[in-house]
């Protein structure tokens, strides 16, 4: 084996999630996912990610400021449809959700 693929392969055996740059309404965000747990029990995190605005107030202050992304407040007849949806449909709403989450919080 090539020191490519095996530098490939280090690379990502350690990842822990992605991140994609979104542009909301008002502001441009990260949104994207880190695995938490082991092999055995490994489970996805979803997460946004905003400039802090208040970084000028304090030039201590973090530059960016992680959030959990949740899942906006749905009826149980949505959530129950929502279960049975393609994953490429659950994630589209899911960076819709992200993008109001960003309105939420500006």
């Amino acid at each position: 084996m090539s020191d490519t693929n095996t530098s490939d392969n280090e690379w990502k055996q350690r990842e822990l999630g992605a991140l994609w740059r979104r542009s909301g309404k008002s502001q441009k965000y990260l949104s994207g996912y880190i695995k938490l747990g082991d092999e055995l029990e490994e489970r996805e995190v979803r997460l946004i990610v905003f400039t802090n605005k208040y970084k000028s107030e304090n030039e201590k202050a973090p530059d960016f400021v992680i959030y959990e992304s949740t899942p906006m407040e749905q009826s149980s007849k949505n959530e129950t449809s929502a279960s049975s949806q393609s994953p490429s449909s659950a994630k589209s709403e899911s960076v819709e959700e992200d993008e109001e989450l960003a309105e939420l919080l500006k």
